[in-house]
């Protein structure tokens, strides 16, 4: 009987602290409403399944989209789940890995022109919803000449391709002062990787590729707080100007792709512990009220 009565304030013990995590952690998010698509024309406006009261409580909102500028339109996936392992279990906490494929040759049509962008939150009420809100304007409309101004840096469709070509390019495998090497039927090509795995680690590349298919691919990851080992960079591209894998072009095309970015990664909570729906207890208060009853247990058991 006595073993009973134990177990049975073990399990209100857990059951008080589960209730604690809902009440204090849990966030609305949007939900429901996977894979839809909107245009560039009226991208605020959503079908009636991602209206206001579709939603669920989790842990963290997440939201993936695509932006086609090619056929003009957006592909959304909201998400509402309890697998903060993006946000490393810190609150509040954001992050955003963002995917650039750009065809710089405007005659090969083929070459599309997508950005890819999945962000993740806890810091407030549907604040991956109101993530996209806040940017989205910006990416239809002036986002489009950012890319333009990548485009130009890095290729003229009017430049000859051929043994008349005056084409040069930096090798980084040569040494010395003169890196540029002679690339009449190639292309000036670059590669770039930066990132955190328990040290820093950094790669760069840069040679005449005998590839003649002009093209940019950006990913980066970024996350608020700073992440000691999720942080990175990765560029490559392709282009047919003179030099234009040199090093300051390399730097001009990260600070053209982080202007397009756009700083949108910004905390919009605080630390103060969300009130709950049964009384705001907070995390700290019901582990602290749990350790007391644990420990009047145990003074019980040994008596």
């Amino acid at each position: 009987m006595q073993f009973l009565f134990y177990l049975i304030l073990l399990s209100c013990i857990f059951v008080e602290y589960s209730l604690a995590i809902n009440d204090t952690d849990l966030i609305q998010c949007t939900s429901h409403c996977s894979q839809i698509t909107v245009s560039f024309a009226q991208p605020l406006v959503f079908p009636s399944q991602c209206q206001e009261n579709n939603y669920d409580y989790a842990l963290a909102c997440g939201i993936e989209y695509k932006i086609d500028y090619d056929k003009q339109e957006i592909t959304i996936d909201f998400q509402a789940t309890n697998d903060t392992g993006s946000l490393e279990d810190q609150k509040p906490s954001e992050f955003l890995v963002q995917t650039i494929y750009l065809g710089l040759s405007k005659t090969i049509t083929t070459e599309p022109t997508v950005i890819t962008r999945k962000y993740g939150c806890n810091t407030n009420k549907d604040c991956a919803k109101q993530s996209y809100l806040n940017t989205i304007n910006y990416f239809v409309t002036e986002g489009l000449s950012n890319l333009e101004l990548i485009r130009n840096k890095l290729q003229n469709d009017s430049l000859l391709v051929g043994e008349e070509s005056k084409r040069r390019c930096v090798d980084s495998s040569k040494i010395g002062s003169k890196q540029s090497i002679k690339c009449p039927t190639g292309l000036c090509y670059a590669h770039l990787e930066y990132y955190n795995l328990n040290e820093e680690q950094y790669f760069k590349q840069q040679r005449c590729d005998q590839e003649n298919r002009p093209f940019l691919f950006s990913e980066i990851e970024r996350h608020i707080p700073p992440s000691i080992q999720k942080e990175r960079e990765f560029l490559k591209y392709r282009g047919n100007k003179n030099v234009c894998n040199r090093n300051d072009i390399i730097d001009k095309i990260k600070h053209l792709i982080a202007e397009y970015t756009n700083g949108t990664l910004s905390i919009q909570g605080d630390n103060k512990s969300i009130s709950g729906k049964n009384g705001g207890l907070t995390i700290q208060q019901t582990i602290s009220s749990s350790i007391l009853v644990l420990f009047l247990f145990l003074i019980q058991l040994f008596i």
